[in-house]
C-alpha cells in the first residue's frame, strides 16, 4: 500500500471543511467574492507518490506566498493543494498564479518541480465542500493539460439575486400609481424589487411589511395623513436593524430648513418634488450600485 506523503505543519483537507461553510455564507452576507485555487503536480498519476522532498517544498514555497487572510491547505490524498482566497477575484487569482509559476519555473532550487492548477470563483453558496474539491480534481486529472497551464471551473461565479422590498407611501392615488409602475419596471442588476404602496403611514405600519429582515427601500411623502414622512422617518431608524433601510424622502418644500431636517433625521435622498421619474430611478440604480463595488 502507498504511503501519503502530508506535510505535517499544514490545515488538512478534513479540517477545512467547518471553515469553508463558514466563508461560503460570508460571499453571500458580505457580498464578496471568494476565489478557490487547487494544485496537483504534473504527471503525478493516482497510483504514484510524491516524492517527500518535494510535498514539503511546494507546501512551504505555497505558505511563504500567501496572505495572512488566505487559507491554504492540503487534501486527504497528498497530491493535492487548495488555497482559498478572500475577497479576491479569479483575475486577482490569475495575476497571482503567473508570479508564482515564474518564480518556479526560473529559480533553479524549484527545477524538480512542475504544477498545474485550476481555479474556482465562488460568487453564490450553491456549492459543498465535496462537490468543489471533487470538480477541480477532476479538471486536474486530465493528463492532457500541460504544466503550469490553469483551468476554470466556473459553476458558482453567477452572483443570487437579493430580494428588496420596496414600500411606497403616497397619499396621491394617481402619482402612487406611476411610482408603482415606475419601480416595479426598474432593472437592477443582481436585486429583485418586490413593491408594496400604501396611501398612509399608519397603513404602512400596520403592514408589518417592514419588519422583515430583507433590504427594504422606503420612497415616501413627507407630509401625510395618519403618520407623516417624518414620523415614520423616525420609528425606521430608531429600530435596532435600522440599516437595512434606503430612505427616500419626496417633498413639495424647496427650502433649506426643510432638507437639513430630513438628512438630519436619517433620510438617504431628499427629492423635491416636480422631479423627473428618471432622476429617481438613477439615483436608486446609483444608490444599490455601491454595494457591488
Amino acid at each position: 500500500m502507498n504511503k501519503l506523503i502530508i506535510a505535517e505543519d499544514l490545515m488538512q483537507e478534513h479540517e477545512v471543511k467547518g471553515y469553508f461553510e463558514i466563508l461560503r455564507e460570508s460571499v453571500i452576507r458580505s457580498r464578496l467574492t471568494m476565489t478557490a485555487v487547487f494544485f496537483k503536480v504534473a504527471n503525478s498519476s493516482q497510483g504514484t507518490d510524491i516524492d517527500h522532498q518535494v510535498n514539503h517544498q511546494i507546501s512551504a514555497f505555497l505558505k511563504s506566498k500567501i496572505r495572512k487572510t488566505d487559507l491554504l491547505f492540503q487534501l486527504a490524498d497528498g497530491k493535492h493543494w487548495g488555497i482559498f482566497f478572500l475577497q479576491s477575484s479569479e483575475v486577482e487569482v490569475k495575476a497571482f498564479l503567473k508570479r508564482i509559476f515564474a518564480i518556479l519555473t526560473q529559480e533553479r532550487e524549484f527545477q524538480q518541480i512542475a504544477l498545474k492548477a485550476s481555479v474556482t470563483e465562488i460568487r453564490n453558496n450553491n456549492v459543498d465542500f465535496e462537490t468543489l474539491l471533487d470538480k477541480n480534481k477532476h479538471t486536474l486529472a486530465d493528463d492532457e493539460q500541460p504544466i503550469w497551464s490553469v483551468e476554470q471551473v466556473t459553476d458558482y461565479r453567477v452572483q443570487p439575486m437579493e430580494q428588496v422590498k420596496v414600500s411606497i407611501i403616497e397619499q396621491n392615488e394617481i402619482f402612487r400609481n406611476v411610482l408603482e409602475t415606475t419601480l416595479k419596471n426598474l432593472d437592477i442588476p443582481h436585486y429583485a424589487l418586490d413593491v408594496s404602496t400604501y396611501e398612509d403611514g399608519y397603513t404602512f405600519l400596520q403592514s408589518d411589511n417592514y419588519k422583515t429582515g430583507h433590504m427594504h427601500l422606503v420612497v415616501m411623502n413627507d407630509i401625510l395623513p395618519r403618520k407623516n414622512g417624518l414620523e415614520i422617518l423616525h420609528i425606521l431608524r430608531e429600530m435596532p436593524n435600522e440599516k437595512k433601510f434606503i430612505i427616500y424622502m419626496m417633498s413639495e418644500r424647496n427650502s433649506e430648513g426643510a432638507t437639513l431636517n430630513a438628512y438630519e433625521g436619517g433620510v438617504d435622498e431628499y427629492i423635491v418634488k416636480p422631479f423627473n421619474l428618471r432622476l429617481l430611478e438613477a439615483k436608486i440604480k446609483k444608490t444599490f450600485a455601491r454595494f457591488w463595488l
